[in-house]
């Protein structure tokens, strides 16, 4: 089985480590070293790259109010609102 929409909320490595650093003690997966997370990114955006009528690519080095929009628009787009 297989979702017929995924979003991937996109940002820049160094975007997410500030973000990370700024809310909260870091957990298990987030004191992983910057290579993991680089990895990780290469693998997800491959995969939206390898079937884009199933991936919407999400823009979040952007405000959240942007985010929240382009999410909508994304969602209106696809279930047709």
């Amino acid at each position: 089985m297989r979702p017929d929409l995924t979003l991937l909320l996109d940002v820049p490595l160094e975007v997410s480590m500030a973000r990370i650093g700024q809310s909260r003690e870091k957990d298990r997966f987030e004191q992983e070293q910057a290579d993991f997370f680089m990895r990780v990114r290469s693998v997800y955006l491959n995969r939206a790259a390898a079937c884009p009528e199933r991936y919407a690519i999400i823009d979040s080095n952007r405000s959240l109010d942007e985010v929240r929009n382009n999410i909508e628009k994304v969602l209106d787009g696809h279930f047709g609102c």
